[in-house]
């Protein structure tokens, strides 16, 4: 299994951290904290009127959970390889790998703290080719 923290985006003003985890061919999403999302933007772009309030009292949502074969990922040219956008069923998650400077990954949430996490563009970078090209490679393994 392999976990690495990743921002949930929208539009160039909101973020909001947790971490993508893929399991097998499997790959979910949850947050850990509301970031920058308001309370009605953050439910909307969930479709779930219970998300905010859930991570404000503490407890981590689950964004989604897929298998790799229903989605496609792309990673725009300015986004650096660092992040990109995951389709799947008429949704679509932007996705970022860096942190954005308006949103500090919470890792007193998760309960560590390494100071090999803040090595972020370099880490963001390597890990998003990777999961690119887990992501839309049938064969490729991770």
């Amino acid at each position: 299994m392999v976990l690495f923290k990743t921002w949930l985006l929208q539009g160039i003003f909101h973020s909001a951290p947790g971490y993508i985890e893929i399991d097998g061919d499997q790959v979910s999403f949850t947050l850990i904290d509301t970031g920058t999302f308001g309370k009605n933007k953050l439910n909307g772009l969930l479709n779930n009127n219970e998300a905010f309030e859930c991570i404000a009292n503490g407890e981590a949502v689950k964004v989604f959970d897929i298998s790799r074969q229903d989605a496609r990922f792309e990673s725009p040219w300015y986004m650096f390889s660092g992040g990109g956008v995951l389709s799947f069923s008429g949704q679509a998650y932007k996705l970022s790998f860096m942190q954005p400077q308006n949103t500090k990954f919470p890792y007193q949430r998760l309960g560590i703290i390494r100071e090999s996490d803040f090595a972020d563009f370099s880490d963001g970078r390597k890990f998003g080719k990777r999961f690119r090209s887990y992501m839309n490679n049938p064969d490729s393994i991770w």
